[in-house]
């Protein structure tokens, strides 16, 4: 028989003992903490623990709950002093126009906002935009919000705009960095001073049955002279059919195609500091040699339409639209009025980048449509919102594109892969090379700064277009070249600047 072992006093103890230290640890209380968010609008994040205790009977185990409330700030929704006031542009084409407007008052009926939307035109009355812009900040009644196309060079001179670099920003954050172009001309002292929308066609149009009948690769074409040889070649003037519709006559049109024939053979008006004119030159004297023989020699007669040199801009867009010209230089309204009246051309119109000379073939780039808030405006916040709310949203931002075809194109360069509109129209997607220039180099401003105020009041004197028609009426290029010089020089001066070297 197996002997019995017995427990010694000692051994019983320290049994009882250990079962005491068991069950004590199994009766601690055991910590779950649960974290619970509390969003809230609050000025500062301000961090608050709040311990409760429950007690729960699961075998006697005693759990306590520590909840840690964190406050979480949110961006305060704005709020509207008065009325919202915004200026909008009306554009060329009537659909854009209507859903801007409806869109602004819904999205301002949504906030809760009373608005007052009006357009620019009826604002003004007839007084110059820029100047009415300004006095209205001089005397403390700007309005909160302007949608247009304005430049920012004399609005910055006048102390007018407030910075709008975060909305900037945040729009680029999401689509994209804006064009280079729209930098040039929105962007100065390390700030954005106006928000790039949308950016307007520009450029070469032409009809695609004549062109692409004759098996001519228009688009290989980078020289201004050799497109004026492709066309004398398809021009048919007893069909009244013209190849070149182009003027240089005093007019947006013809300003521009003489900026770009001064720059693609290399004649800049200022040097990279705007301080200099630099406009007297061998390349100036080329360029405008080269570009006034097309209308005075009689190689070139049979290419261009009667009376061009009289044209003003709305003459080549109703000859074009006439079916008159093969091919023209204008804003995307030439194709839009097609779209909109119908008229069979649409559908033959093909976009070309415009072309260059011996020395600069490839610049290119478009202006855009801007939104701007005003200095002393009294809802700079709600402004902010409301272009967040339009450009945030590629809904949005295609509705534009769709109301206003190959017109509105993208601003910001991953809206040109991500919009679900531009991929369906053909030319509207032949733009985007040009939209997206790398450089967005503007023809009679580069090398120097894109707003030089001299520059500005030079355009406004004409003084090229008098150089123009003093040609065309006998004077020596040379002459009329560096008489043209002699007038940007004072001007300079008149702006503090030192004109030319000595």
């Amino acid at each position: 028989m197996a002997e019995k072992k017995l427990l010694s006093r000692r051994s019983l103890l320290k049994g009882a003992a250990a079962s005491m230290v068991l069950l004590a640890a199994a009766c601690q209380p055991q910590v779950v903490e649960v974290e619970k968010i509390v969003t809230q609008v609050v000025k500062e994040t301000v961090e608050v623990e709040k311990v409760v205790e429950k007690e729960v009977e699961v075998e006697k185990v005693v759990t306590q709950v520590v909840e840690v409330e964190k406050i979480v700030e949110v961006e305060r929704a704005a709020e509207v002093t008065g009325t919202f006031w915004v200026l909008q542009k009306k554009d060329f084409f009537p659909a854009m126009n209507e859903w801007f407007r409806a869109q602004m008052v819904s999205f301002c009926k949504e906030k809760g906002w009373p608005l007052d939307i009006s357009y620019m035109s009826g604002y003004t009355g007839g007084t110059p935009e820029i100047e009415k812009l300004i006095a209205s900040v001089a005397a403390g009644t700007p309005a909160d919000l302007i949608m247009h196309d304005l430049g920012i060079v004399q609005l910055r001179q006048a102390y007018a705009l407030d910075s709008v670099s975060d909305v900037v920003e945040d729009i680029e954050a999401a689509f994209g960095p804006a064009s280079a172009r729209q930098k040039n001309d929105l962007y100065t002292d390390d700030q954005w001073w106006a928000v790039p929308y949308f950016t307007r066609s520009d450029g070469g149009w032409f009809q695609r049955s004549v062109i692409e009948g004759a098996s001519v690769d228009i688009h290989g074409i980078r020289q201004f002279v050799d497109l004026w040889e492709t066309l004398l070649e398809v021009t048919q003037p007893d069909k009244e059919l013209y190849g070149w519709g182009v003027t240089i006559n005093a007019s947006n049109d013809g300003n521009w195609f003489r900026r770009r024939m001064f720059h693609g053979y290399g004649a800049y008006r200022q040097d990279e500091t705007g301080q200099y004119c630099t406009f007297d030159s061998p390349e100036a004297v080329e360029a405008m040699t080269v570009m006034t023989d097309l209308y005075m020699n009689e190689k070139w007669e049979s290419l261009l339409p009667p009376g061009v040199l009289a044209w003003t801009d709305m003459n080549n867009n109703e000859a074009y639209l006439a079916g008159k010209l093969i091919y023209t230089f204008n804003g995307g309204t030439v194709l839009g009025k097609a779209i909109l009246d119908g008229n069979p051309i649409k559908d033959d119109t093909g976009f070309h980048a415009p072309p260059g000379g011996p020395v600069n073939e490839e610049f290119n780039s478009l202006s855009a449509n801007n939104w701007m808030i005003l200095r002393g405006a009294r809802n700079p916040d709600a402004a902010k919102e409301t272009i967040r709310h339009f450009m945030l949203s590629l809904e949005n931002q295609d509705a534009i594109f769709e109301n206003a075809p190959a017109f509105a194109l993208p601003a910001y360069a991953d809206v040109w892969a991500q919009s679900k509109y531009i991929q369906t129209n053909k030319t509207a997607a032949e733009l985007e090379k040009v939209a997206r220039d790398e450089f967005g180099r503007i023809p009679g401003q580069y090398p120097g700064p894109a707003q030089n105020p001299a520059l500005a009041s030079a355009d406004a004197a004409l003084i090229e277009n008098d150089m123009v028609a003093s040609i065309l009426n006998g004077t020596p290029v040379a002459e009329a070249v560096k008489t043209c010089h002699e007038r940007y020089v004072a001007i300079f001066k008149e702006f503090g600047l030192p004109g030319e070297k000595e």
